[in-house]
């Protein structure tokens, strides 16, 4: 069970190395929370990694993985946060659906993740609302990415 996490954790970390750069490097602040995000194409998981999730691999299936971080007054780490994360995509043709994203728990890791269908090549506009546990508010996270199968 550690391994598929890990495997998880090591395609999220090399993949998002490659990020577009309109994504602003694939985290957004605000205060004391940290909202990173990532989208692959769910081809990229391994096979038991996508099984344990129940996610179907394809070249035309993507996956966002968001996670909340709330930073350390102390000068220590980000600590992971649970909350809701609920959001839209949207192609440049104005055609949009929401997203439903789940909560997976890993030792203190908390992730939010969800799948949909693209077109190749096709640029998505992806509008997040992330309200973390510990407070009343809510913070939109909007970002831009191309899907390639």
């Amino acid at each position: 069970m550690k391994t598929w996490l890990v495997t998880l954790l090591s395609t999220i970390l090399f993949f998002s190395h490659y990020a577009d750069a309109s994504q602003g490097g694939q985290m957004q602040v605000f205060g004391d929370y940290e909202i990173h995000y990532m989208g692959l194409t769910t081809e990229f998981l391994k096979p038991d990694v996508a099984a344990a999730y129940n996610i179907t691999r394809s070249r035309s299936m993507g996956y966002l993985s968001i996670s909340i971080l709330k930073r350390d007054n102390n000068g220590g780490m980000a600590k992971p946060m649970t909350g809701q994360v609920k959001g839209q995509i949207r192609n440049l043709l104005g055609q949009s659906r929401e997203l439903s994203f789940n909560e997976v728990k890993q030792g203190e890791s908390v992730y939010y993740l969800s799948t949909f269908r693209f077109d190749d090549k096709d640029m998505y506009n992806i509008r997040l609302q992330v309200s973390p546990s510990d407070i009343s508010r809510s913070f939109d996270v909007n970002f831009s990415q191309r899907f390639y199968q």
